[in-house]
């Protein structure tokens, strides 16, 4: 298992790829979030922009989804003291995540399609 100072870090690292992604991402959005997100919007972004936008939402959904769940991770274990609280909760949100991120995936990649054809 990873250690705590390693997650740590891993987090505050994760914290700054969200702001900077997200800022990125918001920035698609100017100057003004209603029109941003209409129909003819949304699909010149990603003609436009195909690759860099994509990768944007989807390094959005794994950062924010890892994230999570490393801060849920730690509200767990300080709740719980058990014997086998951190194989337990690591091998639960571990299962969790990697069916999160498929669904996501799937979900986003299927938005995609859809926007470009």
């Amino acid at each position: 298992m990873v250690s705590a100072s390693t997650l740590r870090k891993i987090q505050y690292l994760l914290g700054i790829v969200l702001v900077v992604v997200l800022g990125i991402h918001l920035a698609f959005r100017w100057p003004s979030y209603e029109e941003s997100i209409t129909y003819t919007a949304a699909i010149s972004h990603i003609q436009a922009w195909d690759f860099l936008y994509a990768a944007v939402l989807y390094i959005l959904l794994y950062a924010a989804l890892t994230h999570g769940l490393i801060g849920f991770r730690t509200l767990l274990l300080e709740l719980w003291h058990w014997r086998y609280a951190r194989v337990t909760v690591d091998v639960v949100l571990i299962i969790i995540g990697v069916a999160v991120a498929i669904v996501g995936t799937i979900a986003l990649t299927g938005t995609i399609l859809a926007l470009i054809h």
